[in-house]
């Protein structure tokens, strides 16, 4: 994981394979802003949310993600258990 910044919004980058993705922290949350795979179908967003999550949650951090675009999206947040912001 790095830290960067985007338009002076602070984010997580995480890499798992083909797959990137960046998440905003607060106090006591972290929310998945975007993903991207180049790879699909081969685990590597699934594998990246898990890590992700279980790090935040391990910092005390309530785990979710923006409003999932696609149904692909939603299996995947509902078989990792992330809140889906709506």
């Amino acid at each position: 994981m790095i830290k960067i910044n985007i338009l002076g919004m602070e984010l997580d980058e995480w890499k798992v394979g083909s797959c990137i993705a960046h998440f905003g922290t607060g106090g006591n949350w972290a929310t998945l802003y975007d993903i991207w795979s180049g790879e699909q179908g081969k685990g590597h967003a699934t594998k990246l949310l898990e890590k992700a999550k279980d790090y935040y949650e391990k910092q005390g951090k309530k785990v979710g993600g923006s409003v999932a675009l696609n149904n692909r999206m939603k299996f995947i947040y509902k078989k990792v258990g992330y809140v889906e912001y709506d």
